[in-house]
């Protein structure tokens, strides 16, 4: 595996090394399922304007399953449609969703602050169709947003077809009804099981990623990092990040728990480059 590990030699027998140790000290602190991540200190930009759309990494060992995360998925009006579609008994969807909320009623909630934190705390992950995603950031604002929480994901509710009959309004408008539960389904499962990280505009910003939890083999944690470094620094991916990164870029590299310090896997600068809880990105 030395051979094949993206950064080095030196980063792979650093990388076991440090995960042996977060792993032991979370495990001392009653910690034995609790979340691993990578963090990586990029000395360019990943974006040139903030776009507030998490890209997802595929990992060679998933996550999460879907049956095991609350998700919450917003939807264009009337939430009654997609709901009806999504949750219809023998559909992959039948039960994705732990709440289904259209963007008219999220603005309704949004209203009040306490609404909004039983939102947050009640779901693990929110997504959005793609069609009102943009305006979230307003709605939602620094309690999702701030520090990168709990950033909705983007779902497209068919694949792209421009062979597809639209249909057309009363007001002359061209409207996709569709809503392909295999597709969403799809979507959903690959968000939950992979690594995500919303690119920042910031020179020398860090991006957390989560890559297993402390249960997990250091193999495989150091697998899922091999995977996410891979993916960074393959130029096929530039369209999806928002930017070419060499590994040259990947300035320091490091992992942690939940509530822990920081352990190197990658240092190639000795300046201090714990930010990644840094929210000078989000605007509100």
């Amino acid at each position: 595996m030395a051979t094949e590990f993206a950064l080095d030699s030196d980063a792979y027998s650093q990388a076991l090394t440090s995960l042996t140790a977060l792993i032991s000290h979370q495990k001392t602190e009653g910690r034995s399922t609790a979340a691993v991540y990578l963090t990586i200190n990029v000395n360019i930009k990943l974006a040139k304007s903030k776009d507030y759309r998490p890209r997802v990494i595929p990992l060679k060992h998933k996550l999460d399953k879907v049956s095991s995360r609350a998700i919450l998925f917003i939807s264009k009006d009337p939430a009654n449609y997609y709901r009806k579609i999504l949750t219809a008994k023998g559909t992959p969807t039948e039960d994705t969703f732990h709440e289904i909320i259209s963007l008219k009623k999220l603005k309704s909630k949004s209203k009040s602050q306490k609404s909004l934190i039983k939102l947050y705390k009640e779901n693990d992950i929110i997504v959005a169709d793609n069609r009102v995603h943009k305006f979230l950031p307003d709605v939602l604002g620094s309690t999702f947003y701030v520090r990168k929480k709990k950033v909705p994901f983007m779902l497209q509710m068919a694949k792209p077809d421009p062979s597809v009959k639209l249909r057309r309004t009363q007001q002359n408008k061209l409207k996709d009804d569709r809503c392909d539960v295999e597709y969403v389904y799809k979507q959903v499962k690959s968000i939950v099981g992979n690594a995500s990280f919303v690119p920042t505009t910031n020179v020398g910003d860090v991006i957390s990623l989560k890559i297993g939890y402390t249960n997990w083999t250091v193999d495989h944690l150091v697998d899922n990092i091999n995977s996410i470094v891979k993916y960074l620094t393959n130029e096929e991916n530039r369209n999806v990040i928002g930017t070419a990164i060499n590994l040259e870029n990947l300035v320091n590299v490091n992992v942690r728990g939940e509530d822990s310090i920081s352990l190197p896997v990658l240092a190639r600068s000795k300046e201090t480059v714990e930010n990644e809880d840094d929210d000078s990105d989000f605007e509100f």
